[in-house]
């Protein structure tokens, strides 16, 4: 990204073939916009909006009492309730960006190329809640908050922390752990369902409102829409109702599932699970969620932004030149990940052996 001072020497007309500039910019603009569009629907699915610090977690139910044959001439045994409660921290941390321009270049310049300075601030912007969300549900090391309550990954299997039971499924171990890989060179029916069946068993998706979605890339995606029973696979993959016309001599029993999901196109489904495809996924790695739609408070990561409700969202402030604000102006933000929901998510690496890695455009949660 270029830095700097825009100065009246940037302003253009025309490109050297006579394109009118103008042309130039509205089609970055609108680039931009889809970029930002594409980014946030993928991010709404997995976050929920908070303003606190951390939240206090129930992890498990009141102790196990059961009933004890009843004495003639006795009294029941007493019990009491025991919760276990865990503080769960969500980040916090403010950032900035200047947009600053000369009043020669602000005399001189069209309303486009202003806008476009304007664009390019919201996309970074964009990016940075975009990369933060995606850098806490892929990085399987928890970290801490300002008060230095622990912010916390997807069941890591290294923190000593063991899921709570659910409707007779585990007791899980401390190990258990929701970053997978697949042992194999290539994505298998197998690791899919494993994936899958790692949310569900600890009852997100079961029957609570929730969606489970598969989030791949096109190369994972469509390696997915060619598994069917017949060769193996545990589930025929269903196309959506955008799928291309193609001849079957197969009944469906069902219906196929529809086009979009949230804003997101789905490819198809297989299992229980939703199939959508983002270019915006890291090659392979492919996620498993329970999603209840966008800002949902069942989805995993909470996004935290500031208590006081006018300093949420990106801010202007602008420059010292009171006649003109837009002279060294910049732009704040102040926003925070966490996970909360630390079994409602799962990732799989395509990865022959070894341990699961960090995708590198995701090592750092940015917060």
């Amino acid at each position: 990204m270029a830095r700097g001072y825009n100065a009246s020497a940037d302003v253009l007309r025309n490109l050297a073939d006579g394109t009118p500039l103008n042309t130039i910019w509205d089609e970055f603009l609108e680039t931009i916009r889809i970029q930002n569009e594409k980014r946030s629907t993928l991010g709404d699915l997995f976050t929920f909006g908070v303003t606190r610090r951390s939240d206090t977690v129930l992890q498990s139910p009141s102790s196990s009492s059961d009933f004890e044959p009843a004495s003639e001439y006795g009294v029941p045994q007493g019990i009491r309730a025991e919760t276990a409660l865990l503080p769960m921290g969500y980040t916090f941390r403010w950032f900035d960006l200047a947009k600053r321009m000369t009043w020669q270049y602000l005399a001189d310049a069209d309303a486009q190329q202003v806008q476009a300075v304007h664009a390019s601030v919201l996309e970074a912007d964009n990016r940075k809640t975009f990369t933060a969300i995606m850098g806490r549900l892929f990085n399987n090391v928890n970290g801490t908050n300002e008060d230095g309550t622990p912010v916390y990954s997807l069941w890591n299997g290294s923190d000593g922390q063991a899921p709570p039971e659910y409707n007779g499924s585990g007791p899980f171990p401390a190990a258990h752990n929701h970053y997978l890989t697949t042992g194999s060179a290539t994505l298998t029916p197998t690791s899919v369902e494993g994936l899958i069946e790692t949310v569900r068993h600890h009852g997100y998706g079961d029957g609570d409102g929730q969606t489970i979605v598969v989030v791949a890339n096109p190369l994972e995606a469509d390696r997915i829409a060619a598994w069917r029973v017949a060769t193996g696979a545990g589930f025929d993959f269903i196309p959506s109702t955008a799928a291309p016309a193609y001849l079957t001599d197969q009944i469906l029993v069902g219906d196929r599932p529809s086009s979009t999901f949230q804003g997101m196109p789905v490819t198809g489904s297989y299992g229980r699970a939703l199939i959508v495809e983002s270019t915006l996924m890291p090659f392979g790695y492919v996620a498993c969620l329970a999603t209840g739609g966008s800002n949902s408070d069942r989805n995993p990561i909470g996004f935290r932004e500031h208590a006081t409700a006018s300093l949420q969202g990106l801010k202007l402030i602008g420059g010292n030149n009171n006649e003109y604000p837009l002279i060294d102006s910049h732009y704040v933000r102040g926003f925070g990940v966490g996970v909360r929901h630390r079994g409602a998510a799962a990732v799989l690496q395509v990865k022959a052996s070894g341990s699961y890695t960090v995708p590198t455009a995701f090592t750092d949660t940015g917060v």
